[in-house]
């Protein structure tokens, strides 16, 4: 469930989203560089995730991460944005979607798959940490492993961190998966933006329970 202070200032960042729209939606955080990088398998038996801290308020329109499939894959990939805890990993689910695998190019070269939030109308402000977690139910079998994903990773974001997921277990990577957000920006003279986020949070304050 996503806390009450957040839902106030994502109701807040809809009020406004028309004055928003009028500014074209722009690149935020962004990790693709040029060169020859492995891919991390996406399947059935491991999920790979890569958090991000948001650079612009607004509202989160589309996430793109550069991906490649294997020939004999059928299954969808799919991509989820979460809220993360203290330790940086992923705690709520806030929106999830899937592309078909002829959306994906075979091997390589990859190209960056775009998913598109835009119904969601997430609002993100700066300095927020999410993670995209990216999954697939592609079998991913022995010997041949001929149905699944890659997430290209290679050199270092730094405003995030990339893990994989196998079972239970995070295995913290050296390197960050390539991606992109995209974000509707919201004006940042909006007075009234910091009016109803101020009003939302001095209202969570007080409807707190005491302990």
């Amino acid at each position: 469930m996503i806390p009450f202070k957040e839902s106030i200032s994502c109701a807040a960042l809809l009020l406004l989203w028309p004055a928003a729209a009028q500014a074209a939606p722009l690149f935020d955080q962004q990790h693709g560089p040029l060169g020859d990088f492995a891919g991390l398998a996406v399947a059935t038996d491991r999920l790979q995730i890569q958090t991000f801290t948001v650079g612009v308020d607004g509202i989160l329109m589309r996430i793109e991460l550069k991906l490649s499939r294997f020939a004999s894959t059928t299954e969808t990939v799919d991509c989820s944005l979460w809220s993360t805890d203290v330790a940086g990993l992923p705690a709520s689910l806030l929106a999830a979607r899937s592309v078909q695998p002829s959306v994906v190019n075979l091997s390589v070269p990859r190209t960056f798959v775009s998913f598109d939030l835009e119904s969601s109308a997430i609002g993100v402000f700066v300095g927020q940490v999410f993670a995209l977690v990216l999954t697939s139910n592609a079998p991913n079998n022995p010997p041949h492993f001929a149905e699944r994903y890659e997430w290209e990773i290679g050199q270092q974001y730094d405003r995030g961190a990339a893990y994989t997921k196998i079972g239970t277990t995070y295995l913290p990577r050296s390197s960050d998966f390539h991606f992109k957000t995209v974000v509707d920006p919201v004006p940042e003279a909006n007075t009234a933006l910091l009016t109803i986020l101020g009003l939302g949070g001095l209202f969570s304050r007080r409807c707190r329970p005491s302990r």
